[in-house]
């Protein structure tokens, strides 16, 4: 069921399976009110994880064809002009407390996923790295727009890059301006597999059954060196802040037309296939109880 606007949760009780579906509404990006959405659920997935024994929390797209297009850029326009830094260190705290919280699993014995089911640009691609293991369908693409507009993607793609591929190709990476396919970001390590379009939500639950994800928890030297931790997060983003504040306004522009792509509306954009796939993998639990009884004492 919706838990908010933007959040379908649903559980495999067999396989013990948080399904989080994404469905980004009033933008295709982390939008204020989308980020907002997201920080105020955080005691319920934790509460959801404790009481029903969770093992895999997988995060995956309602929106065909879009993980994520990054962050709020006209809300980023908006609080340099307007000088608001107490607004978008805020905002930029919250991304922190976002990747911080699935790259380390909520800091409990669970393993997070990601599902990209289309494109994952700037903010995008970052939240999708944060995830323990990451399944991309195959017309899903990457990218970090930021170097158009005098900056870098300052939540979480320098330290979850250089862990996976070294800082010098993470540098590359970053500062490229390119696309990547899918299967360029699976040939680099990035992520963990490619599969069909249509088919990640399926894979992904495949993947659990055949226990694909226990192997990659079960490397205690990965699971180590992949960790990254929320003071390196805050103080990279505290750069990127500074800079952000420093853009000219040939910068902020830029900033703006692609702002104007992220409001773009996408018919249909919730994917039904999506949701069809998780019924017929997953035996779905109600959690209205749950819900109702996580807010009492």
């Amino acid at each position: 069921m919706f838990i908010n606007n933007n959040l379908r949760v649903k559980i495999d009780e067999e396989y013990k399976i948080l399904w989080v579906g994404i469905d980004l509404q009033d933008k295709l990006c982390y939008s204020i009110n989308f980020l907002d959405n997201l920080t105020h659920v955080k005691e319920l997935i934790v509460y959801l994880i404790k009481k029903e024994n969770i093992k895999y929390v997988c995060a995956y797209s309602l929106n065909k064809g879009v993980w994520n297009l990054g962050g709020d850029l006209e809300f980023f326009v908006s609080c340099i002009r307007n000088q608001n830094k107490k607004g978008l260190k805020e905002y930029a705290y919250k991304c922190i407390d976002l990747v911080y919280n699935y790259n380390s699993n909520y800091e409990m014995d669970v393993i997070s996923a990601c599902i990209v089911q289309g494109n994952a640009y700037g903010g995008g691609f970052e939240s999708a790295l944060s995830g323990n293991y990451i399944i991309a369908e195959e017309s899903a693409r990457f990218s970090f727009p930021e170097v158009i507009f005098g900056t870098f993607p300052g939540m979480g793609a320098y330290s979850f890059l250089t862990k996976k591929v070294g800082f010098n190709k993470a540098n590359e990476i970053i500062n490229s301006n390119k696309t990547y396919t899918a299967a360029d970001i699976h040939q680099m390590g990035i992520i963990d597999r490619v599969c069909d379009d249509g088919m990640g939500v399926a894979q992904m639950n495949m993947d659990i059954i055949k226990g694909k994800l226990n192997e990659q928890a079960g490397n205690p030297f990965k699971n180590i060196c992949n960790r990254v931790s929320k003071q390196e997060l805050l103080d990279v983003v505290d750069v990127w802040l500074e800079k952000a504040f420093n853009l000219n306004e040939t910068n902020l522009s830029r900033m703006m037309k692609i702002a104007n792509f992220q409001k773009r509306k996408v018919t249909d954009t919730i994917s039904k296939n999506a949701e069809v796939e998780v019924e017929e993998e997953s035996k779905i639990a109600e959690i209205n109880s749950l819900i109702n009884s996580s807010f009492q004492t």
